[in-house]
């Protein structure tokens, strides 16, 4: 197996039409320096889907940074836009298409969305409007009903 950023970029053409919207276009090349040399990831988004490959092209957003911080992203132990302001990445260009792709990266181990907290008390029923109509309260009453 490859390190976690071999591993995040492989999964990525699968896993960028679930996770990132249909109208997010653009570029991004990662330049990753490990042992001082840099290694390049090429990332072309069109409507959601992903190609990804090691060419060192233009791109809308360059993206530059230690490979062992890249591996921390790919893992969820660290997060870019903390990275970003502490000046561990540096980012040039389209920077909002590097907030659009920051969708990417898993959360942080441990933790879970909340949303699924809620769909699971639901039953898996959360239509349209669903999650606004039912109170906390009124979701607990209806548990004590049952």
């Amino acid at each position: 197996m490859g390190s976690p950023t071999d591993e995040f970029f492989a999964s990525l053409e699968e896993r960028g039409p679930e996770l990132l919207p249909t109208r997010a276009r653009g570029t991004i090349r990662f330049d990753l320096v490990e042992d001082g040399r840099v290694g390049h990831w090429f990332v072309a988004i069109n409507r959601g889907n992903v190609l990804v490959s090691h060419e060192k092209r233009a791109a809308d957003c360059v993206v530059s940074t230690e490979k062992r911080l890249f591996d921390e992203f790919a893992t969820g132990a660290a997060h870019l836009i903390t990275a970003y302001n502490r000046n561990d990445v540096s980012v040039q260009g389209n920077l909002p298409l590097l907030l659009v792709f920051r969708r990417t990266f898993p959360s942080p181990p441990g933790t879970r969305d909340p949303r699924e907290r809620v769909r699971a008390r639901l039953g898996g029923r959360t239509g349209p409007g669903r999650l606004r109509t039912r109170s906390p309260a009124r979701m607990e009453r209806q548990e004590t009903q049952q």
